[in-house]
């Protein structure tokens, strides 16, 4: 069977042109000289029935770490050598790392993390995995009365659990193919905070992906959504729920906990990385707002500390112990650095530290995080279509804005133990 593709070749007078067959194979069977004049309307007329424009259309992905795919010491180990062996997360001498991971974490931090992961296990996933597809299922629905002309499409992935990055990428391509591919790509990492350890992690995986492809699409990455009024207020509206929830049982809350995940304090004060000045304007964000509780009564830790390196301070569990030992007796606890429970939150927090406070004579309160609260869902889908749609000014208008005087509290952190 013989196809034909007609090239037009211009001379200096604006004349020639060849009409070439091909075989299916490829081969030149046949070429003969055409004018122009005969050869332009051929041309036109092929690469309309062969190509047909896109409609504008942004694919959005809402991108999230993962988890192990159960809570076996086998699948563990294999979840955590891909996690801990991305040099963002770990970002020392990668030779001597690489000793250090496979001599003396792989062999054993597995077994203990399997019986972690294995307390929130409901038999068929976990909290992360769960709570991502509600909230991407949810969004979706809030998009179809936001959206009806069809202009944002949602998927979720996951960098170390399917969906993978690569199966979404895989259907932009198989769309493209049948005539409906997206015109754009965002990526929101499911982060609020920005941080070397996260955010570029995802965008580095990002890149290897696109590294693979022949087409590219235009995209977008979100390092951050913090200072959004969608996090925030949802985030104010979930701790003063609690907090008013403790007070009708006839319980009053002494303290509010705002823990963020921890990171190496060398990160901040040597490479600059911004993640605890975005951890401070979620504090000052979120505690400023509250209705059930005065600012002063509230502090910022941080949490889940690995390895004998300095991490940021002050640390959560020694910040708990501490207040519960000075008649602080009922704490309540949030976790802002992650929009859907997992481990950190429903363990960590909501377990380990709660038994903890206990021994030390006190009471933890841990407020859930957003999930799939259903005007989280509403206002991040607003978030997501002016995202996608919106002018430059309309991303500036759905972000608080913080004065300098704002960040007068904010304490410096500076490489020496402060235990």
């Amino acid at each position: 069977m013989l196809r034909q593709i007609w090239v037009v070749r211009l001379s200096a007078h604006g004349k020639g042109g060849e009409q070439i067959i091909i075989s299916k194979r490829g081969r030149l069977v046949y070429c003969q000289e055409q004018s122009n004049d005969a050869l332009l309307p051929k041309l036109r007329e092929n690469m309309a029935s062969n190509y047909t424009p896109l409609k504008r259309k942004t694919k959005v992905v809402f991108v999230q770490l993962g988890s192990p795919k159960n809570p076996t010491t086998k699948e563990v180990r294999k979840y955590l050598r891909s996690f801990l062996g991305d040099p963002r997360v770990v970002d020392i001498n990668p030779w001597l790392w690489k000793i250090i991971l496979n001599c003396f974490v792989l062999p054993f931090r597995p077994k203990k993390s399997a019986q972690l992961y294995a307390r929130i296990w409901d038999g068929e996933s976990f909290p992360l995995i769960t709570n991502t597809a509600d909230f991407t299922e949810q969004v979706r629905h809030e998009l179809t009365t936001l959206d009806p002309s069809g202009y944002v499409e949602v998927n979720h992935a996951f960098l170390l659990s399917p969906p993978y990055v690569h199966e979404v990428y895989d259907s932009w391509e198989q769309d493209l193919a049948n005539g409906v591919g997206a015109t754009k790509l965002l990526v929101i990492p499911m982060f609020p905070q920005y941080s070397e350890s996260t955010i570029a992690s995802g965008i580095d995986a990002l890149g290897g992906e696109l590294a693979k492809r022949v087409k590219i699409p235009t995209f977008e990455v979100i390092t951050n959504f913090h200072r959004t009024h969608a996090f925030i207020d949802n985030s104010v509206r979930q701790v003063d729920a609690k907090l008013k929830e403790i007070k009708d049982s006839g319980v009053q809350p002494d303290k509010l906990v705002i823990s963020f995940h921890g990171m190496q304090k060398r990160r901040i004060v040597e490479k600059g990385d911004d993640y605890y000045r975005h951890c401070y304007e979620t504090f000052r964000l979120i505690v400023d707002r509250l209705e059930h509780l005065d600012p002063s009564d509230a502090v910022m830790t941080f949490q889940s500390r690995f390895g004998s390196e300095e991490w940021i301070t002050p640390y959560t569990e020694r910040v708990v112990e501490d207040l519960v030992k000075d008649g602080n007796k009922e704490i309540v606890i949030y976790s802002p650095s992650f929009v859907v429970d997992c481990l950190e939150t429903t363990d960590e927090l909501g377990h380990e530290l709660v038994n903890e406070a206990k021994e030390w004579g006190g009471n933890v309160h841990p407020v859930e995080c957003l999930n799939s609260n259903l005007q989280w869902c509403k206002d991040f889908a607003k978030y997501t279509f002016t995202q996608a749609e919106g002018s430059a000014q309309d991303k500036e208008d759905i972000e608080y804005q913080l004065q300098a005087a704002d960040y007068d509290e904010m304490k410096p952190q500076e490489m020496k133990s402060d235990d």
